[in-house]
């Protein structure tokens, strides 16, 4: 997680983060995948499909608590993750620092603290979301990418089933927050369907490689809401569907995962 540091959103984002750590949240989202935490699961296993069998020297931009370290360590390669929360940079410190190749420290995507044309890989997972615009995030990716070397960038999508039963479902998650009943965290998400992605990508300097989508729903929301065992059982499924770039496919894909070259 990363975003503006000079900003007042990147407070909240930086705080909303801080807390997670702190509580150990995040680091339980992938810990085990259930009906509530699958999609996380599978946002990462696409995200290690697109990357090569072998990696070299990668940068993880927003590495949260070192959720990529032994993916990244198991196929030879080295890492070095980035985070704009202390709290996320000293949890996957205390798990992963003491390892052979492996560093963390604070760092701002918007203005990477790192050499240019040095890295192989470039890992941007559940970052861009948390920014306005993802063209200086992008800008800083491929000037720290090596000729050749690949970024993996993940976002939210703009337009998909839950956007619309979501929308329907407005009044009844009124009432059912004014029973005290939990709710998600309100801060502003930038969401962009994939070709927005690749269409910031390439004013960057990068060139689109392939991707996928994931998080396919088409039994979509209250569902996990009310039964998120089932939900997850009835959607996993559809998983496969994830190369698949076809308007009725893609409107049931939550996310999108990027992979692009730099020339």
């Amino acid at each position: 997680m990363q975003t503006d540091v000079k900003s007042q959103d990147a407070d909240l984002v930086v705080e909303h983060f801080d807390r997670l750590s702190s509580r150990g949240d995040w680091s339980r989202l992938y810990s085990v995948a259930d009906g509530v935490t699958y999609h996380f699961h599978v946002r990462r296993s696409r995200v290690l499909e697109l990357l090569p069998e072998r990696l070299g020297r990668v940068a993880d931009v927003g590495c949260g608590p070192g959720v990529m370290v032994e993916a990244v360590r198991a196929r030879g390669g080295t890492f070095e993750g980035l985070d704009l929360s202390p709290e996320m940079v000293r949890e996957a410190s205390e798990k992963f620092g003491h390892l052979e190749g492996v560093s963390f420290r604070e760092g701002n995507v918007e203005a990477l603290d790192l050499p240019s044309d040095t890295y192989d890989q470039v890992l941007c997972m559940a970052v861009i979301e948390y920014l306005k615009t993802p063209d200086r995030a992008l800008s800083e990716i491929a000037r720290v990418l090596r000729p050749g070397g690949t970024a993996i960038i993940t976002v939210p999508k703009r337009w998909h089933v839950d956007r619309l039963t979501v929308g329907l479902t407005t009044p009844a998650r009124a009432l059912a927050r004014a029973l005290g009943a939990a709710s998600a965290d309100t801060l502003p998400r930038l969401r962009l369907q994939p070709d927005e992605l690749d269409e910031a990508a390439r004013r960057a300097g990068l060139r689109a490689d392939g991707g996928a989508q994931y998080h396919f729903t088409p039994f979509p929301y209250p569902l996990p809401r009310v039964a998120p065992q089932l939900f997850m059982r009835l959607n996993a499924p559809f998983e496969r569907w994830y190369q698949k770039r076809g308007a009725l496919p893609s409107f049931w894909a939550h996310g999108y995962v990027g992979r692009y070259v730099k020339p």
